[in-house]
């Protein structure tokens, strides 16, 4: 009817659908430019250890596949921050919350890249701190594809929101886990002490996680 306004939500305003789109675009370019990236992607995230063929062949830095891929993941994972934020009631919405939510992801990330880096320059010793940070990049890229469809779903199933949150939530917990439990891996069959591999876990990445869910919860 003439005059009737139209309820805006803004999980689902045309620059997410703008953004999603753009996210599109990035999987397509990499399937149609890289398909082989797939194969890797998924060997890489159920085999416990990366060759030494995928270190040296398959993971370049600078394949702009990968950077893609990368981008895109990062993208979901902040698209899905700000739909946890809005969910929970969290007082602003919209792009600017969204920004706050992507840069708070890029920060993180390059933070930990980083701080592998220096952890190796200070101890003149790769000791799989290389594989470590690939596999980092590998299982972020994974977690961003399976938040796809429920960044989808959220943004234009309101009916289902509940559900999907939560579910969302979960399989960033359980990839996260998975993360940690393949640095424990790599740094025993490297020969580092088990209480390092720990005591990096606890300063680089479980102590920042603990306090950003404190952060974002009070």
């Amino acid at each position: 009817m003439e005059g009737t306004l139209r309820i805006h939500d803004p999980l689902s305003a045309d620059w997410v659908t703008g953004i999603l789109l753009l996210v599109f675009v990035l999987l397509a370019y990499t399937n149609v430019a890289s398909p082989k990236k797939w194969r890797l992607l998924w060997g890489s995230m159920f085999s416990l250890r990366l060759g030494k063929q995928v270190l040296r062949e398959d993971v370049d830095p600078q394949d702009r596949t990968l950077i893609g891929l990368i981008v895109a993941a990062m993208v979901l994972l902040a698209l899905f921050a700000y739909q946890v934020a809005v969910v929970s009631g969290v007082p602003s919405s919209g792009l600017l919350l969204f920004g706050r939510s992507l840069l708070f992801v890029v920060i993180a990330l390059i933070a930990q890249v980083l701080l592998l880096n220096l952890v190796g320059v200070l101890f003149r010793s790769d000791g799989g701190l290389m594989e470590y940070l690939y596999t980092m990049l590998l299982i972020t890229i994974v977690l961003g594809v399976l938040l796809l469809p429920v960044v989808l779903l959220v943004a234009y199933q309101p009916g289902l929101r509940s559900l999907l949150v939560p579910l969302g939530v979960g399989v960033v917990a359980l990839l996260v886990l998975y993360r940690w439990f393949r640095a424990v891996l790599i740094g025993v069959g490297e020969g580092v002490p088990l209480r390092h591999v720990f005591l990096y876990l606890c300063t680089a990445e479980i102590v920042p996680v603990a306090l950003a869910i404190h952060s974002a919860t009070h």
